[in-house]
């Protein structure tokens, strides 16, 4: 805010430097073309507004800008008191130009510096009117009254101009200052929102992923499944087919046994031998497929 704050009256005061440059340019074509005024006294004066403005613009660029602002309105200053005291009557340009510079005064410095230039200048002001008052014949004026009035005017208008400016720079740095809080706000929310769409960005990577993984543990649970299945399914089919043939000769043998009144023995316990084996060795295929 402060940085922004400076550039504007950085921004002023060179505008200023640039008007004051055209303006004295003209001025001084204007005295010389025309013989209006006392050569000596002219170039006095327009040397001197010349000088505060060339020195103030080399005092700016070497970043005094303060030093600058206080410069060129104490040379100018001076420059248009010297020609209202030298002049044959008030000069009301001057006096216009001296209201330019508390103008400036209030818009470009801040603290204290204002109040005491003001006051300044104020004094040189009532100095000036208190000397033409006291010489009204010097100035083609029968007595001090017009001076006295006249310089009351001048003095109550650069009072007026320099607190309604002062006035209008106050205003003007609370707007701005309430302004930068506002931006703070919305910058302080931007990065808020910011940091809250990464956050989703990255919760919405970690659900991808999970997703992917759950993906993969279905599918795998999946092929387990359908593993476990076939092997149920060769199962039964082991069962059906192989293991049943055993175990059903082995019931037709004992029941074979029952029927017949003096049985073979050797001959049972024989064939019963090879269907045990034949089961054993069926059932060692049945948990080989199922452990695989």
């Amino acid at each position: 805010m402060l940085k922004f704050s400076k550039s504007i009256e950085i921004f002023f005061l060179e505008s200023l430097l640039k008007i004051g440059l055209i303006s004295i340019l003209i001025v001084m074509v204007v005295d010389y073309g025309f013989n209006r005024f006392d050569v000596l006294r002219s170039v006095i004066v327009n040397g001197l507004v010349l000088f505060a403005i060339v020195s103030t613009y080399l005092l700016h660029r070497k970043g005094l800008f303060t030093f600058a602002v206080i410069w060129i309105g104490s040379v100018i200053m001076a420059a248009m008191f010297y020609q209202s005291i030298e002049s044959d009557s008030i000069t009301t340009s001057s006096m216009a130009v001296v209201m330019v510079i508390g103008f400036g005064f209030s818009i470009l410095l801040t603290g204290r510096l204002p109040l005491l230039l003001h006051g300044l200048t104020l004094m040189g002001m009532t100095l000036v009117f208190a000397w033409i008052a006291m010489h009204p014949a010097q100035y083609g004026q029968t007595d001090s009254g017009d001076t006295i009035v006249a310089g009351v005017t001048y003095l109550i208008l650069y009072v007026t101009i320099a607190y309604s400016s002062k006035l209008l720079k106050s205003r003007y740095d609370e707007a701005l200052i309430m302004l930068a809080a506002k931006n703070n706000e919305l910058a302080d929310k931007a990065s808020e929102i910011e940091a809250q769409n990464e956050e989703l960005q990255q919760s919405q990577e970690n659900l991808f992923v999970l997703n992917n993984h759950l993906e993969s543990m279905v599918e795998e649970r999946t092929n387990k499944v359908n593993e476990q299945n076939e092997r149920l399914i060769r199962y039964a089919y082991t069962n059906a087919h192989h293991l049943r043939g055993p175990v059903a000769r082995l019931l037709g043998l004992i029941q074979l046994a029952k029927l017949d009144n003096n049985p073979d023995y050797e001959f049972l316990f024989a064939r019963i031998k090879e269907q045990t084996i034949e089961l054993d060795e069926v059932v060692k295929s049945i948990n080989k497929e199922l452990q695989a």
